[in-house]
């Protein structure tokens, strides 16, 4: 009977000392980068004994609620942090992190109590360049810049930045290529030179991340005046030749109107030469014998009267013309001096002012 009860109460201190505990780990995932150190920290409530520790299938690091830790690996420690007697919280280290400790982490109560485990990821920064560098492009022409990354784990996520705000993805092509254990690659940005600008590549890791700067300059092109004086030439000689056509319109115009001028001057001259000629007979005449020869017809002379001869011989300045024979209209014996004779030569008038 006795023994059978000693059995029983070694049962229930065993098992029933796991009843009510509970174990949590944080953080439950992490990322690294290599040579650096990554800590996790497990707190126990209730009454345990051994807690051990795990990187991948390796047993690293042991610990006693009683005696704290008593055996560990290189690289791999532990703390106390608990504020109470229970000693229920610790804090698992891995110091100068390696690939190798890429995994799982799994924190042990042994017991009821059971276990936890946390993922860890090891990263590795390579290098980031522009190897274009800074470029100076025309405007409106295409400006193409080459970004390679060299020694990355795992191949980051790339992308482009213009003046700080994320470039379009349509605007870039990024290729990785395996070399050893890391990743080299290299990203393309193809965009048309509109402005001045900032061109930033990025590389992201959730351990780490790394950008290179260079920057666009961008030439203005020169105004193309080419459109402008073809259309401001063809306007100008559109106009000239209106000028043109309306000027050799006025012109002949002009030329009609002096022609019909012209026409009506003649016509006037034609009628004012057509109208007969009235003389009048000079009264003061008398005219002389007419006498013939033989060598031409029949000639008539003037003579004066008596009394205008008197005048005549009393005037100390008397003017005597000759004038050459005119055609006489009453040539043709429409006025006939008395005594019927025509006047066909030379005349003698003798001008006299009485005062």
């Amino acid at each position: 009977m006795d023994a059978m009860y000693k059995y029983m109460l070694a049962f229930l201190l065993l098992f029933g000392s796991g009843v009510g505990a509970q174990l949590s780990l944080d953080p439950l995932s992490a990322a690294v980068l290599r040579g650096s150190n990554v800590s996790f920290k497990a707190n126990v409530t209730g009454v345990w004994k051994v807690m051990t520790w795990n990187v991948g299938k390796l047993l690293v690091l042991t610990i006693l609620r009683t005696d704290g830790v008593i055996e560990s690996l290189p690289r791999y420690v532990a703390r106390n942090i608990s504020t109470g007697s229970a000693g229920g919280a610790w804090e698992f280290s891995i110091v100068d992190v390696q690939k190798s400790d890429t995994g799982p982490v799994v924190c042990t109560i042994q017991g009821p109590i059971g276990s936890k485990t946390a993922t860890l990821q090891v990263q590795e920064r390579g290098t980031i360049k522009i190897s274009s560098g800074n470029q100076t492009v025309n405007q409106d022409q295409q400006a193409e810049f080459r970004c390679e990354l060299s020694g990355w784990f795992p191949a980051p996520e790339v992308s482009w930045l213009l003046d700080g705000q994320p470039a379009n993805t349509s605007l870039y092509n990024t290729t990785f290529q395996e070399q050893g254990s890391t990743f080299n690659g290299t990203s393309v940005l193809t965009m048309k030179a509109v402005r001045d600008a900032t061109v930033q590549c990025r590389a992201f890791l959730s351990a780490a991340n790394d950008l290179q700067t260079v920057y666009l300059s961008v030439v203005p092109t020169p105004t193309d005046w080419t459109v402008l004086i073809a259309v401001v030439l063809s306007f100008s000689i559109a106009a000239l030749l209106v000028l043109l056509i309306i000027l050799i319109f006025f012109c002949i115009r002009r030329k009609k109107e002096k022609e019909k001028e012209l026409r009506e001057g003649r016509l006037q001259g034609r009628a004012v030469a057509a109208r007969p000629r009235n003389g009048t007979i000079n009264l003061g005449f008398a005219m002389d014998d007419r006498t013939s020869t033989d060598q031409g017809p029949a000639r008539t002379h003037a003579r004066m009267t008596p009394s205008v001869e008197r005048d005549l011989s009393q005037n100390d300045d008397p003017r005597i013309y000759q004038i050459p024979p005119v055609d006489n209209p009453a040539r043709n014996g429409a006025n006939d001096f008395p005594g019927g004779e025509n006047v066909m030569e030379y005349r003698k008038h003798r001008h006299l002012t009485h005062v």
